[in-house]
């Protein structure tokens, strides 16, 4: 991350793709920036993985270490749709998808294990795949299988990528290091320890 007092954006926020897509608001490859009116610029590094682009233009000095600490760098992965009952058999069954998830990177997190890439799994709370035949099973377990595929031959590869190339833009710092003796905004560690 780095910080710039007084910098200028490098071009028009907001600008459009010709697909309908946002372009990056200020229009350099790999970075986000938040700048704030007359006041330090924010940057840090964007993973080419992140589905969303946190630069933001204008906001207010104040709210700059509140909305760093919203910053989060995210894609998701598909899970498995099944049949599922809310309670034992008697309600109608609904179909809902279980064991999908997202990679995620919050380098501003409270907690430090997720200022580097995870993967994130949801499982459906207060749902049970239930009264299952022996076919049933079977075709639960084939898609489990293929999730449980999924998992280690994509998910955990894209993993291993992202934090690699995470850490390849942070070097290991001590955690209490802080960019430019600001203590306002720390630079999070690019490891943790096991």
């Amino acid at each position: 991350m780095s910080i710039k007092a007084g910098a200028n954006p490098v071009g028009p926020a907001g600008d459009a793709h010709p697909n309908g897509e946002q372009s990056r608001p200020f229009g350099v490859p790999g970075r986000w920036t938040i700048t704030t009116p007359n006041g330090p610029e924010v940057s840090g590094y964007l993973p080419d993985w992140a589905e969303d682009d946190p630069s933001e233009s204008g906001v207010p000095f104040d709210l700059l270490p509140l909305r760093l600490t919203h910053i989060e760098h995210r894609t998701f992965f598909e899970g498995q749709t099944v049949s599922l009952v809310e309670t034992w058999p008697g309600n109608a069954a609904e179909e809902e998808v279980v064991l999908g998830g997202s990679i995620d990177c919050a380098p501003y997190a409270s907690d430090p294990r997720f200022r580097l890439p995870v993967v994130n799994i949801q499982v459906c709370p207060e749902h049970w795949i239930a009264g299952l035949d022996p076919d049933g099973v079977a075709e639960i377990a084939a898609r489990l299988l293929d999730q449980a595929e999924l998992l280690i031959r994509e998910v955990r590869p894209a993993l291993i990528a992202a934090r690699k190339d995470w850490e390849a833009h942070h070097p290991v710092r001590d955690q209490d290091a802080r960019t430019d003796s600001n203590s306002e905004f720390p630079e999070p560690p690019s490891s943790m320890s096991s």
